[in-house]
């Protein structure tokens, strides 16, 4: 019996020794003695429940990823023809030995120590979660890998760090055009005060489309008492008030928005801009030729104002139209007929200011008209509606060729 016992002694030992023995080996760089030092003393019974065998397997097996990640000649990226894949099972087991100390660090002895490897492992996954939004255009593996570095983040206090992670899984699932998974990344960021913008722009348009006025109304209150200094709050609750009918209380935060920014003359000729669209919405068309021409009169090479007033008047033309094709045919009021030349009006008003929208978006440089892609083809789109509406058709063939142009590529 008592060779017994100090055999099991000297096996307790042993592997006491073994973590021992990873930790310097680490220090000193041999990440391969050190790993199989440390997975001997991960399953031994006299160590495997010691918080400080799972910090040091947590900390070897992330130096091990880093080494992978670095070291284009590490000894272990051999084990698989995937790097990457290599990569990230290192990275989980790194997670998972962190995990366990911190569930048998009863007294926090190495709490600190292990949340720093806890936070290089949010910050991997955070990193890789980056690369496959702005690199590869991978939203659904962008969401998957926040959805780790969320987990890791929390487990290590860090809070600041989820709630980026949190923004990254939003902006992929906006990306994705998933409301759900949108909602479910971008509310935790409004409890926690955000500045950003395009967070309550989402939520609002959201809100908006499903014609949820009191949520969308909620979230205009958020970013107003979040960010009372941020015009772009005041114009989201014009949008909520208008949404709800109180007009009154619309236009208020309108004219808020914009004194703010009569400091700044670019921000200022922009605001003015969006305010009308706004205005636009509630079919208050003059308020908001108002607005535009005053934006108009202060930077006349511009492409908001005139894409603005061109789609406002398009779209009243449209609204005559399908007036006019509402009529029953056995009307003899020539009220159709009426109504038609009213659209043909408005039609023939817009071409002026979408064609100077055109020209603007012309005149700028390749990296520029790449970001207006999208604008000239809708311009491009509404003008070819108006030539064949109103008989144009020599005009409309270049229109036809740009169209066709952008189209193929």
């Amino acid at each position: 019996m008592i060779v017994a016992a100090l055999a099991l002694s000297i096996g307790s030992m042993a592997q006491t020794l073994n973590v021992q023995s990873a930790a310097q080996d680490m220090k000193k760089g041999y990440l391969d003695k050190a790993k199989n030092e440390i997975d001997a003393a991960c399953e031994h019974e006299s160590t495997k429940g010691d918080a400080k065998t799972w910090y040091y397997a947590g900390l070897i097996y992330s130096q091990i990823g880093a080494d992978i990640a670095t070291n284009k000649k590490s000894k272990f990226n051999k084990l698989a023809d995937d790097p990457a894949s290599v990569y990230h099972t290192w990275l989980e087991t790194a997670l998972n030995a962190s995990m366990r100390c911190k569930e048998l660090d009863s007294d926090n002895e190495y709490a600190e120590r292990n949340n720093q490897v806890l936070r290089y492992i949010g910050n991997e996954y955070y990193t890789r979660a980056v690369t496959s939004y702005n690199e590869k255009n991978e939203y659904n593996e962008s969401i998957r890998l926040c959805e780790e570095a969320i987990k890791v983040f929390n487990a290590s206090g860090d809070r600041k760090f989820a709630m980026d992670a949190y923004f990254l899984a939003g902006l992929s699932a906006k990306n994705l055009r998933d409301n759900d998974l949108t909602l479910k990344y971008f509310k935790p960021l409004v409890r926690t005060r955000t500045d950003k913008q395009v967070v309550y722009r989402t939520l609002f348009d959201i809100y908006k489309s499903q014609a949820d006025t009191v949520e969308a109304m909620k979230i205009g209150k958020s970013y107003a008492k979040n960010c009372p200094t941020d015009y772009n709050s005041s114009l989201l609750m014009a949008e909520a008030y208008l949404l709800s009918g109180n007009v009154e209380s619309g236009r208020d935060e309108i004219n808020k928005a914009i004194e703010m920014s009569k400091d700044n003359p670019a921000v200022y000729v922009g605001l003015l801009s969006a305010a009308a669209g706004i205005l636009a919405e509630t079919q208050d068309y003059d308020g908001a030729m108002a607005k535009y021409q005053e934006s108009l009169q202060l930077n006349p090479n511009q492409f908001e104002a005139n894409y603005g007033i061109g789609t406002m008047i398009f779209n009243r033309g449209v609204d005559k139209l399908d007036a006019a094709n509402a009529v029953p045919l056995e009307d003899e009021t020539g009220l159709s007929d009426k109504l038609n030349e009213e659209s043909k009006a408005f039609f023939r008003q817009s071409i002026q200011y979408f064609n100077s929208a055109i020209s603007f978006i012309d005149a700028q440089d390749e990296s520029t008209q790449q970001m207006h892609r999208a604008n000239l083809f809708h311009c491009l789109n509404a003008l070819k509606q108006i030539y064949a509406r109103l008989e144009m058709y020599d005009e409309l063939k270049p229109v036809n060729v740009r169209l066709s142009q952008i189209q193929s590529n």
